[in-house]
C-alpha cells in the first residue's frame, strides 16, 4: 500500500530505539515481545520478506519458549494468522490496518517540536 515504505521506516526507527535500550539496561525491564513482533512483521511485509518463527523470536529478543507463547497469544488475539508449527509468521489484515494507522500518526514529541518551531 502507498505509504507503507514510510510506515516501515518508522517501525524500524522504533525497533532501533528499543534495541538501544538493551545495550544500557537489563532486558527484563523492557519485555515487549508482542509489540516488537508486530513491528518486525510489518517491516517484513513492506520488504516482501517472509519471517520464520525462530527469526521472529530472535529479532524480538524473546527466547524460543516465550516467543512461541507470545505468537500463540497473538494468534488468539487475531493479530497473527493461524498457522502450523514451522510455517512462516504473518500478520492478519486487521493487524496490518491497525499498524498502518498507528505508524501514520505523528508521535507526541514530533507534534511538540512542530509547535515550537511555528
Amino acid at each position: 500500500m502507498k505509504g507503507d515504505n514510510i510506515r516501515a521506516h518508522e517501525a524500524e526507527r522504533l525497533l532501533s530505539e528499543r534495541d538501544r535500550r538493551y545495550d544500557l539496561f537489563p532486558s527484563e525491564i523492557f519485555d515487549e515481545f508482542a509489540w516488537n513482533m508486530l513491528l518486525h512483521l510489518f517491516v517484513a511485509l513492506e520488504k516482501n520478506e517472509t519471517m520464520s518463527e525462530v527469526r521472529l523470536c530472535e529479532l524480538s529478543h524473546a527466547g524460543s519458549a516465550a516467543g512461541r507463547r507470545w505468537i500463540a497469544h497473538l494468534v488468539k488475539d487475531k493479530q497473527i494468522e493461524a498457522r502450523s508449527d514451522g510455517d512462516d509468521v504473518v500478520l492478519t489484515g486487521g493487524a496490518v490496518d491497525r499498524l498502518r494507522r498507528y505508524l501514520s500518526k505523528p508521535s507526541r514529541a514530533e507534534i511538540d517540536v512542530g509547535d515550537e518551531t511555528a
